[in-house]
């Protein structure tokens, strides 16, 4: 189960990195040494994260009640 989620997680993080190109505003702040604008970013895309993860185990449990009466 937690493998599961954490590899959501990565997936999820990925998928906002690549979509928003944060990883070229990671790349700028850490070779530019600001580290505030930085941990800062980082805060927010795990909080962004987290977000998401836990709207799909919402979608996940809805669907998850469906599937187990189909399958009865």
């Amino acid at each position: 189960m937690g493998f599961i989620r954490a590899v959501k997680g990565v997936v999820i993080g990925q998928l906002l990195i690549s979509v928003v190109g944060i990883g070229q505003l990671f790349r700028i702040y850490i070779r530019s040494f600001l580290m505030n604008e930085f941990w800062t970013l980082a805060l927010v895309l795990f909080v962004v994260a987290l977000g998401m993860a836990a709207v799909i185990g919402l979608l996940e449990k809805r669907i998850e009640y469906y599937a187990s009466a189909r399958t009865e």
